[in-house]
């Protein structure tokens, strides 16, 4: 079971406020399951919820309404009241239903929480950084606290130096962090312990070796999945139990013993500006469904193909296994940092410094926005399927970033180190309620039989059926749209999302027999900035203003240019009507004579200049070249050398 809780750090003591009843503390109520959220939360804060007076936030965990967090803070209080401030440094408990502070809760600990999450029975919390005594009572680093804040001595880890991450997995506690030695014993980087008992597991042997810097090497994050099979470590490292890894690395937890997974990439072995020499890993979650995991980096603006600065979507085995992989996407910063890092089902949420997403070539360089940014002060929403920013848009003001996320089934709480959020005062942390979110609309599958609609570089649009081998009669649809300089398009939960006039990109209502008479011209509503230089038409991304055949699938615009042979590809998010700003080459294989493209089922179909129609099999999006097949050879006398736009619907 995943637990519920990100990094945290440091605490002091006294009290002031309530009681444990009067908080609505409910005590063993059990760890949860990773949370059920369909829809990207509302970005308005909830006005009931605890301020954090100073100081930063680095871990967030729950147990039912429980929630305990951790940072470098002094002192709280209760939001939306008059009541005075609460010193109670470094740690402290809340109630979400209620938004009181639990007073009974007073932790001493003399050290930075880099970590916190409650036992799976709700009855204890463990808690991990840099600490030495808690309550006055020796704890080196890792401790486990009763609910009244009381030291369980039962339990005893001593860890060489600082515990960054730690993830609890059934019985079994793994650490993560620079420590050279655990209860003694010489272990580097990454450990597991007894979480009854804090004895050393001498079963999971997976030290981590050959740091990137004269600094030993160390884990800076890690993650495990919902099912409990695979653990995800970030950090300072080459090696991982002997197998060559570069600063990231999958771990198969689900036998007796840890085994290094069959996965690997070079992509972050890169440097990026030398004071992230050590490490640029920044954050890392696993998503609910345990199929994919996303990486978060700082390392400043040094090339728009490199992983500095980016939020990037990495699938698990078996989607993805072997050497030398590539992230399904990317999204660049293009200078600043992205920190913590949430996924849901609806939304990848990513938090930091940042004040550009989806700015991969910012101009004229970095710390700049450039062709196809959009401003996110401080965090974003990003499409699980894409990596495109969605419209969801509270912002905050910057500082550090947000470093802590928890999402439950009723919130997502942020912990950063300001003020405002949304432009409200929320001190350092935000309870953003999933009562009024947004659905994120999931990419659907066109399969056969289809209803096919197609434009010529006349105004008419024409439509028949098509069952995979033969075409129903042609007719002409009725429509007060001019198709006049359409370039190709799809339709997608009932829009026709299109490049058309203007060198832009547009959409419209189309049912098949409703067509929306307006069209919204996304290049200039979705908010592209590119203040500096104004490369391109709108400050949308490059490339759009040349693209002239377009098909999509699996949050993917697949296209063809002027100018180019090649097959291209960019993200695109259905809900924000964003398209992704770094350009990937999808197939250098010779595509001048596409005329206009769509998938159906598990292909790419291509009308062609020497008025032939082509499928090609892309199961996954990317055609293979090799798999063309003829469909038609022209008899049918449908018109494919002369088409402009080519879409299905059912």
């Amino acid at each position: 079971m995943k637990q519920q809780h990100r990094r945290g750090r440091r605490v002091f003591a006294a009290v002031l406020l309530a009681s444990t009843v009067a908080a609505g503390l409910v005590v063993g109520s059990g760890s949860p399951a990773p949370a059920e959220q369909n829809v990207v939360v509302s970005p308005h804060p909830d006005k009931k919820q605890p301020r954090i007076m100073d100081g930063r936030v680095y871990t967030i965990t729950s147990s039912g309404p429980n929630v305990v967090v951790g940072g470098t803070f002094t002192t709280v209080r209760v939001g939306n009241s008059s009541q005075p401030k609460w010193e109670q440094p470094r740690l402290f408990r809340f109630n979400s239903n209620t938004g009181a502070i639990d007073t009974s809760f007073t932790p001493d600990i003399n050290g930075d929480v880099e970590a916190a999450t409650y036992t799976p029975d709700g009855k204890s919390i463990l808690i991990a950084g840099n600490f030495t005594t808690v309550n006055g009572q020796k704890a080196v680093r890792v401790a486990k606290l009763r609910l009244d804040g009381s030291l369980d001595t039962s339990f005893n880890v001593v860890a060489g130096s600082t515990v960054k991450d730690f993830a609890l997995v059934g019985n079994r506690l793994i650490l993560g962090g620079k420590f050279g030695r655990i209860n003694q014993v010489p272990v580097r980087g990454l450990a597991a312990v007894n979480a009854t008992t804090g004895a050393l597991d001498t079963s999971f042997d997976m030290q981590v070796a050959d740091p990137r810097s004269s600094v030993s090497p160390y884990v800076q994050e890690l993650d495990v999945s919902a099912d409990r099979r695979w653990l995800v470590i970030g950090g300072s490292f080459g090696r991982v139990g002997g197998e060559v890894r570069h600063q990231v690395a999958v771990i198969d937890i689900s036998g007796s013993s840890p085994v290094v997974a069959p996965w690997a990439t070079d992509r972050y072995q890169r440097q990026c500006a030398s004071v992230y020499n050590d490490t640029y890993i920044r954050g890392i979650d696993i998503s609910p469904d345990s199929k994919y995991f996303v990486v978060n980096t700082t390392g400043a603006y040094i090339a728009y193909d490199t992983m500095c600065d980016s939020a990037a979507r990495w699938e698990l085995p078996p989607g993805q296994t072997g050497s030398g992989l590539q992230p399904t996407w990317v999204n660049h910063t293009g200078g600043d940092t992205f920190w913590a890092v949430e996924i849901t089902e609806s939304a990848v949420y990513v938090g930091g410094h940042q004040r550009w997403t989806n700015n991969p070539r910012p101009s004229p360089g970095g710390d700049s926005d450039g062709p196809g940014s959009v401003v996110r002060y401080g965090i974003a929403a990003l499409d699980p399927y894409s990596g495109v920013p969605l419209s969801w848009n509270p912002g905050r003001d910057r500082g550090r970033g947000v470093e802590a996320f928890l999402a439950t089934d009723d919130y997502l709480m942020v912990g950063h180190d300001t003020t405002q959020f949304d432009g409200l005062l929320r001190q350092r942390l935000a309870v953003l309620p999933t009562a009024g979110g947004t659905t994120n609309p999931a990419p659907q599958d066109v399969e056969l039989p289809v209803q096919l609609f197609y434009t010529t570089s006349g105004s008419s649009l024409t439509t028949m059926t098509f069952n995979g081998s033969s075409f129903g009669p042609r007719s002409t649809v009725s429509t007060p749209v001019s198709w006049s300089g359409t370039r190709d398009g799809f339709v997608q939960h009932g829009r026709l999302n299109y490049f058309g006039p203007s060198q832009a990109f547009y959409s419209r209502e189309f049912t098949g027999t409703t067509i929306g008479s307006s069209a919204t011209n996304l290049s200039s509503s979705v908010g592209y900035v590119d203040t500096s230089h104004n490369i391109t038409p709108y400050d949308q991304p490059y490339g759009v203003a040349e693209t002239r055949t377009a098909a999509f699938k699996n949050g993917r615009v697949y296209y063809t240019k002027s100018g180019s042979n090649a097959l291209y590809y960019r993200g695109h998010s259905l809900e924000s009507g964003i398209l992704g700003g770094f350009e990937h080459l999808a197939s250098t294989s010779d595509w001048s004579g596409a005329r206009a493209l769509e998938f159906i089922g598990d292909y790419l179909y291509a009308a062609w200049s020497d008025n032939r129609l082509y499928r090609f099999h892309a199961p996954n999006g990317t055609p293979d070249w090799g798999s063309r097949t003829l469909v038609d050879s022209g008899s049918s006398g449908i018109p494919w050398s002369s088409m402009t736009g080519l879409w299905a619907t059912k």
